[in-house]
């Protein structure tokens, strides 16, 4: 005997088939070369300089925080460090865990939104400073202090 699907049922159903699958770049259009929502690059590792506790990049170096609204990786597995900085503004940069602290999954920078969202389905999203803006997470991002002194940002770990 056949049973007919509720629309829920069929979202459940959905939502199970999509799995882990990041649905931001449907949301954002097309692909840009900057890094968006799920393109995010990692830093070019000859403008990183890792120091006992603070980050030091030479922004001459890396380009690919050239542009306002660009986000990239930083991984250190001896340090066991895995960030997202932010270039907000001209002279704005944000800091932050990039794991999500719902499901231990990547976040990503949304440049069009202006917030970090996670790339898992029903990701939790998040401001610049880390604080949560839609759940399911119930804990905001560990964010670092960053210093901006000419072209070198540090980042306090």
């Amino acid at each position: 005997m056949l049973r007919k699907m509720s629309r829920r049922d069929v979202i459940r159903a959905s939502a199970l088939l999509a799995g882990g699958v990041c649905g931001c770049r449907a949301m954002n259009g097309p692909v840009s070369p900057r890094s968006t929502c799920c393109d995010t690059p990692d830093l070019e590792p000859a403008s990183l300089t890792i120091e006992q506790n603070r980050l030091v990049i030479d922004l001459t170096k890396a380009h690919s925080l050239g542009e306002v609204g660009t986000a990239v990786y930083v991984t250190n597995e001896e340090k066991s460090l895995k960030l997202i900085l932010v270039r907000a503004g001209r002279r704005e940069y944000f800091a932050l865990s990039r794991l999500c602290t719902h499901g231990g999954q990547t976040i990503s920078y949304n440049r069009n939104r202006g917030i970090l969202q996670c790339n898992n389905f029903n990701h939790s999203i998040f401001d610049l400073s880390g604080q949560i803006v839609k759940g399911p997470a119930e804990t905001p991002l560990k964010s670092y202090p960053v210093n901006l002194i000419e072209d070198t940002l540090i980042v306090a770990i």
